[in-house]
């Protein structure tokens, strides 16, 4: 099998696609993709020979419909299910004598070779999307392994660092800076902050909701694929669910990708559901069964929402932070200024201390006020700060306890 692999390998540069750098974090999972596509190309070019010679062969004859179907199908199960149900008619009968049998048999051989093959290659890129999610859920559980005296003296000065109104009076006061600066004050344009935010965060967002998308698609696949069998007659309507999936994955944007994703859980999902439940499956028993099958591949998609939130979080305050500029007592006078350093502030003293409602609930606020002015004033790239409210919203005390918990499994 390995051999097999290796000269797939060797036909995958020919002419190739350039792969990632050695050195990117799904170097494997492109790597295999590559090498899956090249093997389902192979094997479509393999399966349509055949069905073409087995519809020119009058003793199928009466499947012709079936044959010219399954042969302009984009689906190769489809071609492999038809040539193997026509073959096993006979297969108990084959004399390994005959010339025709001993094709036949050869045909069944290949097929569940290309069976075995599509199986491997499935469970190499299971195997490297696990690694990830454990390599992301280790960085962000780390976050949570800082001594307490560490958090207590960082979160005490974080408290004392907040700027208002009677802090920025007094220093300015203690400065004699009161009108020298004046001006010179310069105020930080917000839509011009939340349009650089966005640009930076846009890839790594869209990636985390692609994450999530692409559990839900192999679970979906595995479904229609006929390795779980009890659900496997819900198959028009699961295909249709991963049809929508693919749509989702398949756009660039972030903030689009996003309100797809929102939209199609809101109007679609339910719908689909109900659909489901015409069938001998209640939506009951079809849920239980997607849940179970989760927890068998060990994953567990509310505690990967949780973390996918936190993980959103983290990757907007580490650009955030790198837009503020260095802060001149000038500065200190704009009013906008001071609420997106409050806001980091907030952020970095509820992290130290996640079990305090009260910072949580400081934190939110100021990010519901910010986005309340950016929709307001009409910015143009309120949708980076709606975004952020919203994440922040599912990431409360009890929240942070739940994710801690988990990283103690985990870790």
């Amino acid at each position: 099998m390995f051999k097999v692999l290796w000269l797939c390998l060797s036909l995958c540069f020919v002419g190739g696609d350039t792969l990632l750098a050695l050195n990117a974090k799904d170097y494997q999972l492109d790597f295999l993709r590559e090498l899956a596509n090249l093997a389902e190309q192979k094997a479509e070019v393999g399966l349509n020979g055949y069905l073409e010679k087995l519809l020119a062969n009058s003793r199928y004859s009466n499947f012709t419909a079936e044959l010219s179907t399954a042969k302009a199908s984009l689906k190769l199960q489809t071609k492999v299910t038809l040539i193997k149900q026509l073959l096993d008619v006979d297969v108990q009968h084959y004399d390994l004598n005959d010339a025709d049998d001993m094709e036949h048999i050869s045909v069944l051989r290949n097929l569940v070779f290309l069976n075995r093959l599509k199986k491997l290659l499935k469970s190499a890129r299971d195997s490297s999307a696990q690694e990830i999610r454990q390599l992301r859920v280790h960085r962000l559980c780390q976050q949570f392994e800082r001594p307490t005296s560490v958090r207590r003296k960082s979160s005490s000065s974080s408290t004392s660092s907040l700027i208002n109104e009677k802090t920025v009076g007094a220093a300015l006061e203690q400065l004699n800076l009161t009108h020298t600066f004046d001006n010179l004050t310069k105020s930080i344009n917000l839509n011009q902050f939340g349009e650089q935010l966005y640009g930076r965060v846009k890839f790594a967002g869209a990636e985390i909701i692609d994450n999530y998308l692409l559990i839900l698609r192999g679970l979906l696949q595995d479904i229609i694929d006929a390795e779980h069998e009890d659900l496997a007659q819900n198959t028009t309507q699961l295909e249709k669910l991963l049809q929508q999936i693919d749509g989702m994955l398949a756009i660039k944007d972030f903030f689009e990708k996003r309100q797809k994703l929102y939209a199609y859980l809101e109007r679609h999902l339910t719908t689909d559901y109900e659909q489901l439940t015409e069938t001998a499956h209640s939506e009951q028993h079809l849920t239980e069964q997607l849940l179970e099958q989760l927890k068998a591949k060990g994953l567990d998609l509310f505690v990967i929402f949780l973390f996918s939130n936190f993980e959103f979080l983290e990757k907007i305050h580490e650009q955030w932070i790198q837009l503020l500029p260095e802060m001149p007592p000038s500065l200190l006078h704009d009013d906008t200024t001071r609420k997106l350093y409050d806001i980091q502030q907030l952020y970095e003293t509820f992290k130290l201390d996640t079990e305090s409602t009260v910072k949580y609930e400081a934190y939110v606020k100021a990010l519901r006020q910010l986005h309340e002015q950016t929709v307001d004033q009409g910015q143009e790239n309120r949708h980076i700060f709606e975004m952020l409210n919203n994440a922040a919203q599912n990431v409360g005390s009890v929240t942070f306890n739940m994710i801690k918990s988990k990283c103690k499994e985990l870790l």
